[in-house]
């Protein structure tokens, strides 16, 4: 946590960093996990949050806010080209949601005005530096039991991501009684993809540092991301995988905290992706910028191949179990991305899932299979997942039908993922 970041709460104890210890003997130093020590006053009820509607952060106020997006959207555009390719692809993007908005409307006035649903909670200096807490729902949540924990990290082409772009999965979860947490980050062109890795990183951090007064399950914690966010989550968990083999002093939590990472629709071969991106409307001084000029390096499934020659068995050793989801349709990032980074991975013998939606396209199973009812096959998966005690009623995971089938049609149609 950032030195002039404060606890959620006062009066907690705190978790054991990783450190260096020196086995008996003279062998050499291996990394300690640290112990987590559970306050003895924990009633397992989740504690008050400092939860604010607004995403301003009062420390930076509203015309300094106002500011400072007027300077980044001009950045932005500055980059994109004016009118270019992506303006297109934008006016369908603003169809789409029009579109969706009948299926949309209902779960985000609950988002907004839940009081199950803590808001805007700053983890690090920065006013993308805040994250959504999804308390569960108290029918789903037995008494005196933790609740299993989804990180949620949100796609968004690394430049229109932000946390509430998970409000219908959050919910979802809520149902079932899972904590769902869901963090922001910096976008282009304020950050690179280096910066968005760090933000996480300092979000799990928060995340580890705070989840016991959040009441949520230490041995069920989830790490998950979808699109752009699977590819960030999982490059920080090589990330942190590698300072923890590297025995770096000063981390504050451990992939091993992680009993499982879940990848959806995920880019994670960016050389790969780069005539995708350049047909989307990514200029190519855009993606080289974005990707700090290093595709390669931000490659979740290059790094992973590397890793494989040069130290079998060391990073890839510490890392939790993978499942990696996508549809067969989606033009947007092949699901042959998923089937090349489950490969690389269990070269390195990391356990590894695969599931394959037919006919299903990059957003399918997280915004149009939710809101039409029945159906929703990715959120039953992962209840499976997440609660295994949910699995009996997973399949009747999702609302009700909101989305009036012949919309929905047209705005899959007009969607430009």
């Amino acid at each position: 946590m950032p030195s002039n970041m404060q606890p959620l709460l006062q009066g907690r104890t705190r978790t054991e960093p990783i450190i260096n210890v020196q086995q008996a003997g003279g062998d050499s130093p291996q990394p300690k996990v640290r112990r987590r020590v559970s306050s003895a006053a924990h009633d397992n009820a989740p504690l008050p949050l400092p939860s604010r509607w607004s995403p301003l952060l009062p420390s930076l106020g509203l015309w300094a806010t106002l500011q400072k997006l007027a300077v980044l959207t001009a950045n932005l555009q500055w980059w994109m080209g004016f009118p270019g390719k992506w303006l297109w692809q934008f006016v369908r993007l603003v169809a789409f949601v029009l579109l969706m908005l009948p299926g949309f409307i209902p779960p985000f006035i609950t988002y907004m005005w839940s009081a199950q649903i803590k808001k805007n909670i700053p983890y690090g200096p920065s006013f993308r530096h805040q994250l959504d807490i999804y308390l569960p729902a108290a029918s789903s949540s037995p008494k005196n039991r933790r609740a299993p924990v989804v990180i949620f990290i949100s796609g968004g082409a690394w430049i229109i991501g932000y946390k509430a772009w998970g409000f219908i999965m959050g919910q979802l979860f809520q149902q079932y009684g899972v904590l769902f947490i869901a963090p922001d980050y910096r976008n282009f062109p304020e950050a690179s993809v280096g910066s968005m890795v760090e933000d996480v990183i300092m979000a799990l951090g928060w995340i580890f540092e705070n989840l016991d007064e959040l009441g949520g399950d230490l041995a069920n914690i989830t790490l998950m991301g979808q699109s752009a966010g699977a590819h960030l989550s999982a490059l920080a968990l090589l990330e942190q995988a590698a300072r923890e083999a590297g025995r770096k002093e000063g981390l504050t939590w451990s992939v091993q905290d992680l009993v499982r990472w879940v990848g959806i629709s995920g880019p994670y071969d960016a050389i790969d992706m780069l005539p995708t991106m350049r047909n989307r409307g990514l200029p190519t001084s855009v993606i080289l910028a974005l990707m700090d000029h290093d595709l390669a390096g931000f490659s979740p499934t290059r790094r992973v191949r590397d890793l494989n020659i040069a130290d079998p068995g060391g990073v890839l050793g510490l890392l939790p179990a993978a499942h990696l989801f996508h549809g067969t349709a989606d033009e947007t990032v092949h699901w042959q991305q998923s089937e090349a980074f489950a490969q690389a991975l269990k070269q390195g013998l990391t356990t590894v899932e695969t599931k394959f939606y037919e006919g299903k396209s990059h957003t399918d199973p997280i915004l149009e299979d939710p809101v039409q009812g029945a159906g929703d096959q990715l959120m039953a998966d992962l209840l499976k997942l997440v609660c295994p005690a949910s699995a009996a009623t997973s399949a009747k995971s999702g609302f009700w039908r909101l989305q009036p089938a012949v919309l929905l049609k047209v705005a899959k149609q007009c969607n430009p993922f």
